[in-house]
């Protein structure tokens, strides 16, 4: 286990017993897997962990994620400055069947010989926060996206029974009308 990797595990346990905190500073380069998802490796990650129980004595971790990161834009093709400002809570669990069982407000934090390696659950987040299409907007681009303006549309075709308001017609003759055809 090389030095790094020590100091990215933790333990959640610990953490929420002394009610401390953590915090991590980390050059984008450092992950691997955003690699291919960014137009470049440059870029801070920030971190802020502090751990706690709940009122069930659950051990929770509450991570704070705040980052610049540049992405490619998909219409020039371009880089986009990007701002990840999230926050989750983590409860700790150490099987996936105590997966089900947690409220919606938390977030399932699986722990294996009492400790997790926080820069890689910290790296799924970020992976996560990012859009699927990174696009700048077409007014911010000077770029027309439309293809001319809609023709005005008749009041009659909104709705066709528009057409019978002006219809004075009684049922007398309605019945002649019948009757001559």
């Amino acid at each position: 286990m090389t030095d790094t990797e020590q100091k990215t595990l933790i333990q959640p346990r610990k953490l929420a017993n002394k009610n401390g905190e953590l915090r991590y500073n980390w050059k984008v380069s450092e992950f691997s897997r955003l690699d291919g998802l960014l137009y470049s490796d440059l870029g801070e990650i920030k971190v802020h962990l502090t751990g706690k129980h709940d009122d069930r004595r659950r051990c929770l971790v509450k991570a704070k994620i705040t980052a610049n990161v540049l992405l490619e834009c998909q219409t020039s093709f371009k880089p986009i400055e990007y701002q990840v400002d999230t926050s989750i809570v983590y409860c700790t669990v150490i099987s996936e069947e105590q997966i089900a069982d947690l409220d919606e407000e938390y977030e399932a934090l699986l722990i294996e010989d009492g400790q997790v390696d926080i820069k890689q659950v910290i790296e799924d987040e970020l992976i996560l926060s990012l859009p699927i299409v990174a696009n700048r907007a077409s007014e911010e681009l000077g770029i027309n996206m439309s293809f001319g303006d809609l023709p005005q549309e008749d009041e009659s075709k909104k709705n066709p029974f528009l057409v019978l308001d002006g219809l004075d017609l009684k049922e007398t003759d309605v019945k002649d009308k019948q009757t001559k055809n």
